[in-house]
């Protein structure tokens, strides 16, 4: 088929069985022949498994209907199994002239494998389907249904969404692609962490203010960026944080318009705000979103840059350094409750989305907000003003989540100084006072 040389189509092994092998022998061809290019510092794709099979059921369709059209049932698994197993030496002759352009001789060949050449390959692909397809249907009218129903519901969904590879590099690994340290990015970055510190607002003697402080430190999915935004959006529209917030993460979207996460900008953004702040009456929140580990240690991660993860030691240190009393700590991430012992005070609570031994869920590719985060920002912060009834209420929808999946319970976790519930009262009423103002 690949040669575009006739097939009868009756002597292929076009059962169920076939099809799931010649799926799954597609499937380890494409892993094996990326593994072999990137090598053992790459990761497999899981966001990529989803988008490798989604031609299967598109594949089925197809059959169906061409069997119904053509009146021959057969098709319906014989269609899938051809056009599956036309793509296998498609691939591997891509793959052959990826390996002879990393010979120096070859060099030549980067320009024609790059994305828009890659579709010559498609279009090769293209070419033998439809040629297929009209051997399949002797009379005009069915070989136009037939033309008609490959564009519509097969190559016109692959032409726009193309499968990927499932083993990355870890550059490729990141959701939006790979970091890139220009001059711009260098000369953006030594001046965005000053202008937010400079335009903190200072705090003022009998007004409690809540200051934010959002790090989300993983560039790699999406999910801890918008997380981030969305508590920012929150707190500054809801709680009043408007020139009283710091925003650090790490994604190559904002790397022109945030600083990055990092432990050192972290601690510099801490320092500045116990100059800043009425240590009497201010009140800082620190959400922190991000990976987390057994070991329970945040993910800091923004290749190519090499950052140190976040601990709770760390970041114990970086409080006391910069003297702020009053303070909310969330950390939204795995194992997260590990938090707890290291941080706790008398003037501190403390709000993570997991115990010390379970994992979160919900940091996938593609995702606005972790579970925890959508339940607790999404929503339970939306209808009132105290951390501990939101708590509650977005453990309660986390459990009702994780039942109805059959997830590992993640146990979210709270904790409360002694002295933090009386001052964090006084700003709940300030706040809830200045709702109901018009």
């Amino acid at each position: 088929m690949s040669l575009l040389l006739r097939v009868d189509p009756d002597q292929l092994c076009a059962t169920p069985v076939a099809l799931a092998l010649l799926a799954l022998t597609d499937a380890i061809l494409n892993l094996g022949v990326s593994f072999l290019f990137v090598g053992r510092g790459g990761s497999f794709a899981y966001s990529a498994v989803p988008v490798f099979f989604f031609h299967l059921p598109l594949l089925l369709l197809c059959g169906f209907l061409a069997g119904r059209v053509l009146s021959r049932p057969s098709l319906v698994t014989t269609v899938p199994v051809a056009l599956v197993a036309l793509s296998i030496p498609i691939e591997l002759c891509h793959a052959l002239l990826e390996w002879l352009a990393q010979l120096r001789q070859m060099g030549w060949l980067d320009s024609y494998l790059d994305v828009t050449h890659y579709y010559r390959f498609f279009w090769w692909w293209t070419a033998a389907t439809l040629l297929f397809a009209l051997r399949l249907a002797p009379a005009p009218v069915s070989r136009r249904i037939a033309t008609l129903l490959l564009f519509t519901l097969l190559l016109a969904p692959l032409w726009f969404y193309p499968r990927g590879d499932l083993w990355v590099s870890a550059s490729e690994g990141s959701e939006s692609g790979e970091l890139h340290l220009t001059e711009q990015v260098l000369a953006a970055q030594a001046r965005l962490l000053d202008r937010q510190l400079a335009g903190l607002l200072p705090g003022r003697r009998g007004e409690p203010n809540l200051y934010f402080v959002g790090f989300a430190g993983d560039a790699t999915q999406d999910v801890f960026l918008k997380e981030l935004l969305a508590a920012e959006k929150l707190f500054t529209g809801r709680f009043g944080t408007a020139g009283r917030s710091v925003i650090l993460a790490n994604n190559p979207q904002t790397a022109l318009t945030l600083p990055f996460a990092s432990a050192t900008n972290l601690e510099r953004a801490l320092t500045r705000l116990g100059q800043v702040m009425n240590r009497e009456d201010d009140v800082l929140l620190l959400f922190l979103t991000s990976h987390g580990s057994r070991e329970h240690e945040l993910a800091v991660n923004n290749r190519p840059l090499e950052l140190d993860g976040l601990t709770p030691e760390m970041l114990r240190r970086m409080l006391k350094k910069s003297g702020i009393a009053w303070k909310v700590l969330v950390v939204s991430a795995c194992y997260a409750g590990g938090f707890i012992d290291p941080l706790k005070d008398d003037r501190s609570l403390i709000i993570t989305a997991a115990d010390a031994s379970h994992e979160s869920f919900g940091c996938g590719y593609g995702e606005e907000f972790t579970w925890f985060g959508e339940a607790f920002l999404g929503g339970a912060l939306r209808d009132t003003f105290s951390f501990t009834a939101a708590f509650e209420k977005a453990r309660e929808t986390i459990r009702q989540w994780e039942e109805k999946r059959g997830e590992t319970p993640s146990s979210p976790q709270i904790w409360a100084g002694r002295e933090i519930g009386k001052k964090l009262s006084v700003l709940e009423k300030r706040l809830a006072r200045g709702a109901r103002e018009p």
